[in-house]
């Protein structure tokens, strides 16, 4: 028994011949923390940093991740493929676009018309976001990301910026680009490219995971009957996924 999904859930892609998801810097890799980042980071659970996917240990629901809880993938992570339900649908009306992210069914609904970003006051997980045209390439800019979501292994402040480029390269083919500027979090901005490849027959399905679900709950009392009988709760999950907390 393990804690990953069976099989035939896992969506799978042919093998691409670049190395790292960072373009920018040329090394391929996240620039570093901030002082004040890290400070973020290491403040959260009491020091023990960001609740996990694989908690080490599970006594509340902050020991789990914001993507576990069924909250939110948050920007970047929406936007980049996980095991299943990756799908993206993008549509296009007049004055909008909008970004279907099938994964914790997260919708962007984009003004393209000039309108001014929301007041800073107003901070949501996936900000807020307005686009333009450069060209053949839609640019969309985000800001009013709150604090509680992030990527990279940091969190984003008031500060952060993303910048989404999407350029269509082919019939089936759109160029993903996304800048993070924080400079109150990493030192320099850094920049990810990904291939997204159109699949008309791909169906965008109801990903029904909720804020407050019986994995919670269960997660919770499960780790309290392992702990009753001596065991451990430590989420492992090895090698190959791992075993269930409190088996061999």
């Amino acid at each position: 028994m393990t804690i990953n999904p069976p099989g035939y859930w896992v969506e799978r892609a042919k093998p691409h011949e670049q190395t790292s998801l960072v373009v920018d810097p040329s090394n391929g890799r996240i620039p570093p923390l901030t002082p004040a980042g890290r400070d973020v980071v290491q403040s959260l659970r009491g020091g023990l940093g960001p609740g996990q996917h694989f908690p080490e240990k599970v006594d509340s629901f902050e020991d789990f991740d914001f993507y576990s809880r069924c909250i939110s993938r948050g920007l970047v992570s929406s936007m980049l493929p996980t095991l299943y339900n990756y799908g993206n649908l993008i549509v296009q009306g007049p004055g909008y676009v909008a970004i279907v992210n099938e994964m914790i069914h997260e919708t962007r609904v984009i003004p393209v018309d000039g309108r001014p970003h929301a007041g800073a006051e107003i901070r949501t997980y996936m900000g807020n976001s307005r686009g333009h045209w450069e060209g053949d390439t839609l640019v969309v800019e985000t800001t009013n990301l709150n604090d509680k979501t992030g990527t990279g292994g940091g969190y984003f402040s008031e500060a952060a910026k993303l910048t989404e480029r999407f350029t269509r390269t082919g019939p089936k083919e759109l160029s993903y680009d996304l800048t993070v500027n924080d400079p109150k979090t990493w030192t320099k901005p850094w920049t990810i490219h990904y291939p997204y490849v159109l699949d008309p027959e791909y169906p965008v399905i109801e990903y029904a995971c909720h804020e407050g679900n019986y994995m919670m709950s269960e997660s919770l009392k499960g780790a309290r009957l392992l702990e009753s009988q001596g065991k451990a709760t430590k989420v492992d999950r090895g090698a190959a996924g791992g075993p269930a907390p409190g088996t061999n």
